[in-house]
């Protein structure tokens, strides 16, 4: 049974990467933040992600997630190769999130920001070593707190925090997923007209092993 259940996976993996093989996303536009140099590979990879999502919503629930489906059982996500995920709501919320994607509009493409960077991993340095979650860190400060200690943002500021496997792809589908979460804030984030860039930062975590922050405003002013 293990065999034939690491078939599917394999297989649809291929179909997988064959797909998005075939619909050539304009990596060149995307990948905003390749040659950033105070970024690790798998924060720019974090970014690229978001902005697949961004460029278009509906093709990337087809080609990044539709394939997860099958690994649901109840409310078990059971992806050979990652640990078993107990959710909140099953499957009932990765087909919402699907349809949600589907009728999103395409919005502009996030450039990455040091100074929101920098206010992402203070947050991640500080839960590393408390072991703590949420959004506030030590002193009780605020996502808007932390960015405007680098910088001067204008419009609207916003955090997504996600808690475990930090595998670039997995950060920005569980986010969207939100599961749990029944303002569904982190998808509403991710596809926000609003937003224009982001700072990102993973690190260790004392509790879930990892962490990924992403912060997100309509502009920011670097000091």
């Amino acid at each position: 049974m293990k065999a034939q259940v690491l078939l599917i996976f394999v297989t649809l993996f291929c179909i997988n990467t064959y797909a998005q093989n075939a619909f050539v996303w304009p990596i060149k536009e995307l990948d905003t933040a390749r040659n950033i140099s105070y970024l690790s590979e798998e924060e720019k990879d974090v970014i690229l992600e978001l902005n697949k999502v961004r460029y278009n919503p509906a093709m990337y629930a087809q080609l990044n997630m539709k394939w997860m489906e099958v690994f649901y059982s109840d409310k078990l996500l059971k992806i050979p190769g990652k640990i078993v995920y107990e959710t909140n709501e099953g499957k009932a919320v990765f087909l919402e999130c699907i349809e949600a994607l589907k009728k999103a509009e395409p919005t502009s493409i996030l450039e990455p920001s040091r100074g929101m960077t920098k206010a992402c991993k203070l947050l991640v340095y500080d839960q590393s070593s408390t072991g703590k979650t949420g959004h506030r860190g030590s002193g009780n400060s605020s996502p808007s707190d932390r960015v405007q200690k680098f910088g001067e943002f204008q419009g609207t500021v916003a955090e997504n925090i996600h808690y475990g496997d930090c595998e670039p792809t997995f950060v920005v589908i569980s986010l969207l997923i939100d599961d749990g979460v029944h303002s569904r804030g982190h998808r509403k984030n991710i596809l926000s007209k609003e937003f224009n860039f982001v700072g990102v930062g993973i690190g260790n975590h004392k509790v879930y092993g990892e962490m990924c922050v992403n912060t997100y405003a309509t502009k920011f002013i670097e000091k």
